[in-house]
């Protein structure tokens, strides 16, 4: 594979960008007030959702900051099966904002309506999801049997952080990331099977059908098959980009690509 060769054009202006979407992300992770924006397009007319923190940004400062994106391949040499937990820590056992909550219940208060909390084990016991990539309304019980219906997806997944660049980070920035809210987004449980490890060139919110570990089928999304109305596949990519930009994460050009065609329609 050609790996995609970057210009020097604009990239005065690229840097501003770049550094204007990270101080955007220092802000969200000093708890600085932000307004609310809007719910994302996959959800239920007139549903009231709180819609994921963190920075979002225009569709001009969203493909301009995917062409600064430095070049990745995607590498996976087999050391990431079944070692998550010590690359990126123990599911969900990093405080991440030092609130003594774990993510998981971080992220399902912040993105439920009507929740339910045991404050003393700091557990949603009960809450609603307006779920961003179906549009459903999930009501949610905890329990062994019903929690796993509503399931917190990493934006960037794991594996794919890790296939392309994040092998090379120190563990303590793969944690990070791992618990980070900005990279992290309440769903419904069987959207987030679909997506698996997934990046934006193999599946996209309402676009793409359940395949098992894609980069080994070498299937890729057909953008001549996008549907008319992309609003909630630009929603996802505004999200997703920053992730990328704040942890200076690589992209292929396969990503690149994919996230330039959606951003395109926006």
């Amino acid at each position: 594979m050609t790996r995609r060769r970057r210009t020097s054009k604009g990239s005065l202006a690229s840097a501003g960008l770049i550094a204007a979407v990270i101080l955007a992300a220092f802000l969200y992770f000093t708890d600085a007030p932000a307004s609310a924006p809007a719910p994302p397009p996959g959800a239920s007319a007139g549903a009231t959702v709180p819609a994921p923190a963190g920075p979002t940004l225009d569709s001009a400062a969203a493909v301009a900051a995917v062409a600064a994106l430095p070049d990745a391949a995607y590498r996976d040499d087999g050391s990431y099966a079944g070692h998550r937990d010590d690359l990126f820590g123990d599911s969900w056992s990093f405080d991440f904002d030092r609130n003594g909550c774990d993510a998981r219940n971080d992220i399902l208060s912040r993105d439920f309506t009507a929740v339910s909390l045991k404050p003393a084990r700091c557990v949603v016991e009960t809450g609603t999801l307006a779920d961003p990539y179906s549009g459903e309304s999930i009501g949610f019980v905890h329990g062994a049997d019903t929690s796993d219906d509503v399931q917190i997806d990493h934006l960037l997944p794991l594996k794919a952080v890790y296939a392309t660049g994040g092998a090379a980070w120190t563990f303590e920035k793969r944690r990070a990331l791992a618990n980070d809210p900005v990279n992290l987004l309440a769903v419904k449980g069987s959207e987030n099977g679909s997506k698996s490890d997934s990046l934006p060139s193999e599946w996209l919110p309402g676009v793409y059908p359940d395949v098992s570990d894609r980069h080994d089928a070498g299937q890729r999304v057909v953008w001549d098959d996008l549907p008319s109305d992309t609003a909630l596949q630009c929603w996802y990519v505004k999200k997703l980009v920053p992730v990328f930009v704040a942890y200076e994460l690589g992209v292929t050009p396969e990503d690149r690509a994919a996230m330039s065609a959606v951003l395109r329609t926006c």
